[in-house]
């Protein structure tokens, strides 16, 4: 048995069409493939965050970005 959890720490700005349908199950939604979603920054509602970095669920997971606020 594996002790992993299935969490992962994203930024609570970052939102995709799958997000706003299907909550945090977004995952495992029709709409959502990973790597063809268009991710957005609810702050600058643009796919750049506010430290002018690119937006996504692997970028905006990064828990060193200066933007990041833990979901």
């Amino acid at each position: 048995m594996s002790d992993a959890s299935p969490y992962r720490p994203r930024c609570q700005n970052l939102c995709c069409k799958a997000m706003v349908v299907y909550g945090e199950g977004f995952a495992d939604a029709p709409d959502y493939h990973e790597g063809n979603s268009e991710f957005w920054c609810i702050r600058t509602a643009k796919g750049q965050g506010p430290d002018g970095d690119g937006v996504s669920l692997t970028l905006c997971s990064d828990t060193q970005r200066e933007c990041f606020q833990e979901y």
